[in-house]
């Protein structure tokens, strides 16, 4: 008995201590049979996990390849675009195992879980304005977005039924509703939305709140291969602590460097707190000495751990107070502009009256904060971009501010990065204008082929006449009537072709009537040749646009139209382009009898080189660029669709693009 008992504390100790992995022979042959495991996840995580270029990152995807490695088998992973789409695929047995879940009822019907090995604090967040909240019952009747199918949701819902709950589909798709408004906070995870915000949301968007509920998951396998779960809780077991931290801290490390945060996440978060709080508790100034005073002591405390230069303004005085970062952002020591009386002698002419117009608009009241980005003059001579975030914290008994305070960062390289693509979309507009100059230039020499034709035979006809002396004054006067005629068709085809090279980038009131006449007009050649009808049924419609941007799109649009009639044996082609108005809005619809585009292709068509055309022909940038015009430099909306219809009696099917533009464009 004593041998036995010896044995049992041995095997125990084992257990405990080993990080080795015990599996029975039958789990062994479980792996030894199944070969490889198909994992799910959710694609849109992070810091946890993610979908990025159909390979799993984050936290749990380093902590599945430990696993992988431990129980020695291939762990596969099934793609997906939703966290919804990734649990139906649990449903129907195309998933073995979930990276990261909790159990909840409706899960058990066809999930096993393992122990847990997160343990992860529940957070709201809300817009930068809003006050803090320490009472979750103060969000009774608010609404408050949450992911869809998330097991905290159900949580949320049962406990806290007050709550208006708006469901999204991702973390990162609720954050920016509530930055648009849609509704007045989001709950997520304390690390996957203070990843976000500070990747994508910096100054609009802050963590306002806690639960006292933590949500803890673990991996979960399908019920209907029992052994599966039990080979993870051991494998669980033998992943050391020093591993767990190291993922952790891997993951978290990146979050801090995105956000200029050096510091531990505690330390992150309780600063963003500070940083706002300050901001709202100098409104009071005036009547709140107390409270100023620990703002400022509060402030202070986050100097060290946040790449921000601070500022307070007296517009009355024009006196400014700056602390050493401020200075240091520009290249200076504090005590180096200390006598500097006015600070707006170092921003760059051309930003100066943008800081007054949004400085006015804040004073007025028409925004809640004052908030631009602008150049300053460093001391090596160069500008460098920064972002200032300020509010009005005091006014005199006129309204007029007296005390103004805020914050300066620098995004000198964020602006370069923007710079660059800027550039690069230059160079793709640029490419799509000479494919555009390329396919007029070719139904140019279409239409010339006829009038030249003209030309040369007239003047061959009067020559051989002369020479035969038959010519008549009535020949020679018909003869040099058709060589003017052609002559001035051809000069003015040049004309037209180089309003088209000429026309500077500048908003103008445009006809659209003549606009689409001209986009047609390089095509005259196709539909003589070709035999293609063009039915043009357009209203008179003024608008603000620019033109020479629209003309590129409608040819962009126009010829891939009759690229696709060329393709097709079709008894009777047509084009059919229609253009009316609404109360706001001008709306030109191009549309072929062509069969339309393959259903697969629809959400692709828009998408920079994809093209249906052979390489020879096309480059897949023309309708990309359409895009880019109409929604960025136009700002209006373009679809693509297969529409049935009628034409010459008979039922037919293509494709139409939908263009919808504002009659008056908006500033950009």
């Amino acid at each position: 008995m004593v041998k036995n008992l010896f044995l049992l504390l041995t095997l125990t100790f084992t257990f405990l201590f080993s990080n080795e992995l015990s599996l029975t022979k039958l789990e062994k042959e479980y792996l030894l049979n199944k070969k490889s495991l198909n994992l799910c996840v959710d694609p849109n995580w992070m810091p946890y996990e993610m979908i990025k270029d159909t390979k799993h990152i984050g936290m749990t995807a380093d902590y599945i390849k430990i696993l992988e490695k431990n129980i020695n088998i291939e762990i596969k992973l099934v793609q997906s675009k939703t966290w919804s789409q990734s649990l139906e695929l649990g449903k129907k047995r195309k998933c073995d195992m979930f990276s990261l879940i909790m159990p909840t009822k409706s899960r058990l019907k066809y999930l096993d879980f393992t122990k847990a090995y997160f343990d992860i604090p529940l957070v709201i967040s809300t817009q930068i304005h809003e006050l803090f909240i320490d009472d979750i019952s103060h969000l009774k009747g608010k609404k408050i977005g949450i992911v869809k199918d998330y097991a905290y949701t159900e949580i949320i819902k049962t406990k806290y039924p007050f709550i208006n709950l708006v469901y999204v589909e991702n973390v990162k798709d609720g954050l920016t509703k509530l930055q648009n408004n849609d509704f007045f906070g989001f709950i997520g995870t304390l690390y996957t939305v203070g990843y976000q915000i500070q990747n994508d949301f910096v100054g609009k968007l802050k963590i306002a709140g806690k639960f006292d509920e933590r949500w803890e998951l673990g991996i979960a396998t399908r019920n209907d291969e029992p052994l599966l779960k039990s080979i993870l809780d051991k494998a669980i077991l033998t992943v050391p602590k020093k591993e767990k931290q190291e993922i952790f801290n891997k993951w978290l490390s990146i979050v801090y460097e995105k956000s200029y945060f050096s510091s531990m996440l505690s330390i992150l978060v309780i600063s963003f707190f500070i940083i706002i709080f300050v901001l709202l508790i100098n409104r009071k100034l005036n009547s709140e000495i107390r409270k100023r005073k620990e703002a400022k002591k509060l402030l202070n405390l986050t100097i060290s751990s946040a790449k921000l230069g601070t500022w307070s303004w007296n517009p009355k005085t024009n006196k400014n107070e700056t602390n050493d970062i401020w200075a240091q952002i520009i290249g200076y020591k504090k005590d180096d502009i200390k006598d500097l009386s006015d600070f707006f002698t170092l921003i760059h002419s051309e930003d100066i009256p943008l800081i007054n117009e949004e400085f006015k608009k804040h004073e007025n009241r028409e925004k809640s904060q004052y908030e631009v980005e602008f150049r300053m003059l460093c001391k090596d001579g160069n500008y460098k971009w920064i972002y200032s975030n300020g509010s009005i914290v005091k006014r005199d008994k006129d309204d007029k501010p007296t005390l103004v305070v805020g914050i300066h960062q620098d995004i000198d390289q964020r602006k370069k990065l923007e710079q660059e693509v800027l550039k690069q979309k230059d160079l793709f507009i640029q490419k799509s204008r000479q494919a555009a100059m390329g396919e007029m230039l070719e139904n140019i020499a279409h239409q010339w082929r006829q009038p030249l034709s003209v030309i040369t035979t007239v003047a061959s006809g009067l020559k051989i006449s002369n020479n035969l002396n038959m010519t008549k004054k009535e020949d020679i006067d018909d003869s040099m009537e058709q060589i003017i005629k052609s002559g001035m068709y051809l000069s003015q085809t040049i004309e037209d072709f180089r309003n088209f090279l000429n026309k500077d980038r500048v908003k103008s009131k445009v006809n659209i009537k003549k606009l689409i006449h001209s986009a047609t007009y390089f095509f005259k050649s196709q539909v003589q040749n070709k035999k293609i009808d063009l039915v043009l049924n357009i209203d008179d419609i003024i608008i603000e646009v620019y033109e020479n941007e629209l003309l590129q799109s409608l040819l962009n649009i126009i010829n891939n139209a009759f690229d696709a009639l060329n393709e097709k044996d079709i008894e009777k082609k047509c084009i059919i382009i229609d253009a009316y108005k609404d109360e706001e809005n001008c709306i030109i619809c191009i549309k072929d009898n062509a069969f339309g585009i393959e259903k697969e292709n629809l959400l692709k068509i828009f998408e920079p080189y994809f093209t249906t055309k052979h390489k020879s022909v096309g480059t897949g940038i023309g309708l990309y660029m359409t895009h880019e015009i109409i929604t960025k430099h136009l700002f209006g909306k373009i679809e693509a669709s297969n529409v049935d219809f009628k034409y010459l009696g008979k039922d037919v099917k293509g494709a139409c693009f939908k263009i919808t533009l504002a009659k008056k464009m908006k500033k950009n």
